[in-house]
């Protein structure tokens, strides 16, 4: 065990009054110390020493006080030490027996030396060897260590020869070969006598430990059971496969399947449905059930495949078998047989295993009648009308779990190598046994590397086609599932291989199969029912991974290409029909309907990948018209990466079909996009591109639009003298074509730039023109666009009566209408500052004041915090 016993570490805790305390630990994973809670609480500051005596700053990362166990995060990069996980266990308390061997090392004080002066004292290591009987201190939910070591006596009322072991991680050896972390060494008292040690189990920090980060890195999604039940000696009829050694997990469900297999056995014929798709390991685990209840059905374990037998009588000839009834003995008649059938099956406990049954009439007749039978059936269907069954789902494993078992098939070392290629294999395959174990099985064979092996699954077109192997195969375990589906529903489940996204509606796949809703509604339940599709929520579903290429491969061999190509324009044309219909309404695209929102907060994902999959396939009208309708709800929702994902795509297809506006709209979005992501320096050469294509349009009044665009742009990166030239150039082409509003919209920007460059007199200049301009024309709304923005630059030059006059009918304006409470807020918000500004903070309390009840009306977050700020800073009244 030398692995194990450099791994146990010293505890140092610095607490209130400078005082250091020692306590032990263990190195359970890469840069996981598992220790007791009381030696870290309050730690001003927490070392972990190593074997070697350097000590390494620790963080808590989680305390269960109550259960006094703590796991620390030992600091530095890289980690002081590389080490694989411990392996874990729970401590079987439901029947008597000893654990044993057990041990623990740690760091009790009798074992404490001097170092140097003013550092911490040193200990040295005692290594604790004892057993664990499962029966004791059950109220307190704790287990005694009693201990074969005995430690050197301390002087001392009431001083624990043991002080300092406290944190000590207890292992079990395993029967089966190997040490289990059981439990922690909690604190130590005198009365409790030097042969005894209290030990906190750890089931349920492992239980509260579960998908936390650190939970998946040391393993503890499920903990093995010791000690291991001992198989029963009996004379009973068996045929059940070998037991695999490298059976992986599934431990909340063989606990489940036990009870309910064996808690009313002498009452009842307990009946257990496994049921999941096609190499999910329904037989393995089954057949896992039979040895671990072999101590329960002492008279007959017996498996039988029912697929193979052509009829319910020749599977009950094969039981009979079994038992050992042949040739002379085995009754001719049908109903004779029947009978010896339930008469051997009534002379014991028995269990039997009816394995890949696909129809409820090929299991009943098999079933038993008297109690003191239980049945296991393993089915890719639910068998919803075999009465009186409880059900139990098999899912694909969870990627630690399936990294375990690739693991215990390659080996660990190979797994160490390339841990990065094996987790990725590991989530190609989705958490399939059968695939993980073909895979585990080809690399054993080959001696290949696993980047290599890798590097070909990553192709999908062949990923099917390489987990198969010699008597076995992923293609062949679904194809039996394929294979007995009515025709309409196989027709359907091949067509969700046109599907691009990860999960879809009923919806949908009518569209694209061609079917009426009602149909697809009832195939995607038969298909749901033999586990070729799951429900994944309210009238959603998915495909796994792997049966989603099958799906691909089955479109691929039995459509024609224009009946592929047909079916996917269909699903494409649902998702962009979907979007036109709300987001082409008017004022749509600044306030999007609520459906839609409620509608793309379930389907964003898949809207995207339907993008991409409509790019590669060269469905350019689709993605400039998807990209069209999408940017009001990315807009709305923030979703910047999404919006760059999108315009980046509709960019490219829109120049591929020479759609100059749509190219132009989508580069201005795409620079915006990657603006907003800090990413501002990729955006010039996105407008310089913009130019070219408007300018190819002759279009004036869109090139000045896109001209304003770019010195915004240039204001955000505060480059204001850029922005100005290319403001200048805007206002040229507006005066050309003599058009007075566009140059009085363009004073405000050429204003802020001006602002921007501190030169307020020029900014109030540029806005008094135009307002004259606007007022020359009786347009009010020119005239309170001029008037708010020469308000900023009269409150710059400290001109505040000045711009409390302007703004006056900016605010009446806004005042006068119900939708303008947002523009309203933003008056009166510069009104604010204006008095803040001249030293009035009553009246700029007063003016923020409304502006913050407004936007909490409208709900704008974000403006409410920046109005409540202004609030906070004002100065306190009187």
């Amino acid at each position: 065990m030398p692995e194990l016993t450099d791994r146990a570490v010293e505890v140092l805790r610095r607490g209130p009054g400078d005082r250091w305390t020692v306590g032990s630990g263990f190195l359970v994973g890469r840069r996981w110390v598992l220790s007791a809670a009381h030696n870290v609480l309050d730690a001003g500051v927490l070392l972990v020493r190593l074997l070697d005596e350097s000590e390494h700053p620790a963080e808590p990362v989680m305390i269960d006080e109550a259960g006094d166990i703590a796991l620390l995060a030992v600091s530095g990069d890289p980690p002081p030490v590389d080490v694989s996980p411990v392996r874990f266990a729970r401590v079987d308390r439901s029947r008597t027996s000893v654990l044993a061997p057990c041990w623990t090392i740690g760091y009790p004080r009798w074992k404490e030396r001097e170092r140097q002066p003013g550092t911490v004292r040193l200990r040295e290591s005692a290594q604790v060897d004892g057993e664990i009987p499962t029966g004791s201190n059950l109220r307190a939910n704790l287990l005694e260590l009693r201990s074969r070591s005995m430690p050197r006596p301390v002087g001392g009322r009431g001083l624990s020869e043991w002080q300092g072991m406290s944190g000590a991680v207890v292992f079990a050896e395993d029967q089966a070969g190997g040490a289990f972390a059981v439990g922690v060494v909690s604190e130590h008292h005198a009365a409790q006598g030097n042969s005894v040690l209290t030990v906190v189990p750890l089931d349920r920090w492992a239980d509260a430990a579960r998908g936390t980060p650190w939970g998946r890195d040391l393993g503890l999604d499920a903990l093995v059971d010791l000690p291991r039940p001992t198989a029963a000696l009996s004379s009973g009829h068996t045929n059940l496969r070998r037991s695999l050694p490298d059976f992986t997990d599934r431990d909340e469900t063989i606990a489940r399947a036990k009870a309910l297999l064996t808690d009313r056995l002498t009452e009842t014929c307990p009946l257990v449905v496994l049921h999941g798709m096609a190499g999910v390991g329904k037989t393995e685990l089954a057949n896992e059930l039979g040895h671990r209840l072999a101590a329960t059905f002492t008279h007959a374990r017996i498996r039988v495949d029912v697929a193979a037998a052509p009829t319910a009588d020749a599977a009950m000839v094969e039981v009979l078998a079994a038992f050992e009834v042949s040739g002379d003995e085995l009754p001719r008649e049908p109903r004779l047989r029947r009978i010896e059938y339930q008469k051997r099956l009534r002379r014991g406990p028995s269990l039997l295993l009816l394995d890949n049954v696909s129809e409820a009439r090929q299991a009943e007749p098999l079933l038993p009648e008297s109690p003191g039978t239980a049945v296991i059936v393993t089915s890719r269907s639910t068998l919803a009308s075999v009465d009186g069954a409880d059900r139990l789902r098999l899912e694909p494993l969870p990627d630690p779990d399936g990294l375990r078992l690739f693991e215990r098939i390659v080996g660990p070392g190979a797994v160490a190598a390339d841990r990065p290629s094996a987790e990725r294999i590991v989530e190609l395959l989705a958490g399939l046994p059968l695939a993980i174990r073909i895979a585990g099985a080809q690399l054993v064979m080959r001696r290949g590397s696993l980047a290599r092996y890798l590097s070909a699954l990553m192709d999908e077109t062949r990923r099917i086609s390489r987990l198969e192997g010699e008597d076995r195969g992923v293609r062949g375990s679904f194809e039996l599932s394929y294979r007995s589906l009515r025709p309409d529903t196989a027709r359907l489940f091949r067509h969700l291989g046109v599907l691009a996204g990860g999960d879809f509606t009923a919806a949908v796949v009518a569209r694209a199969a061609d079917v009426d809703d009602e149909d697809a509604e009832r195939m995607l339940g038969e298909l749901t029912d033999r586990h070729l599709a799951e429900v994944s929520g309210e009238d959603r579903y998915r495909l796994h991974d792997l049966l989603r290429l099958y799906a691909k491969e089955r479109l691929a061999d039995e459509e024609s290409p224009s009946d592929r190509r047909d079916a996917f324009r269909r699903s494409l044309a649902w998702y962009g029909e979907m979007l036109h219909d709300w987001m082409s309404r008017p004022g749509a695209h600044e306030q999007p309907p609520e459906e839609a929102i409620a509608w793309f907060a379930d389907e964003s994902l898949n809207v995207q990948a339907n993008l991409r999959a409509a790019a590669d396939a060269g469905e350019d009208e689709f993605v400039v018209g998807m990209a069209e309708s999408l940017y009001g709800l990315l807009f709305y929702r923030a979703h910047w990466e999404e919006m760059e994902a999108v315009k980046d795509l509709a960019v490219a297809a829109a120049r591929r079909l020479g759609d100059a506006p749509a190219e132009l709209g989508s580069l201005i979005h795409l620079a915006e996009a990657r603006r907003i992501l800090g990413r501002g320096d990729e955006a010039p050469p996105l407008y310089e591109r913009a130019l070219e294509v408007v300018r190819s349009m002759d279009d004036p009044g869109k090139e000045a639009w896109v001209l304003v665009h770019f010195g915004d742009f240039q204001c955000d990166l505060d480059q204001p003298e850029r922005a100005l030239d290319r403001y200048a150039e805007a206002q040229a082409i507006y005066r050309a074509r003599d058009d007075a509003a566009g140059e009085i919209w363009l004073a405000a920007h050429i204003a802020d730039a001006h602002r921007q460059l501190g030169r307020y007199a020029d900014a109030a200049r540029v806005l008094e023109h135009a307002m004259a301009m606007g007022e020359r024309r009786g347009d009010r709304d020119e005239v309170v666009w001029c008037a708010w923005h020469l308000a900023l630059a009269y409150d710059g030059l400290g001109r505040y009566a000045d711009a409390v006059d302007v703004l006056g009918p900016a605010v009446a304006f806004h005042r006068e209408t119900e939708s303008r409470k947002a523009g309203l807020a933003t008056m009166l918000t510069i009104l604010g500052d204006v008095h803040r500004h001249a030293g009035r903070p009553s009246d700029a309390r007063t003016a923020y004041s409304e502006a913050l009840d407004l936007l909490i009306d409208i709900d704008a977050p974000s403006r409410v915090r920046e109005v409540r700020e202004r609030l906070a800073d004002l100065p306190a009244e009187g």
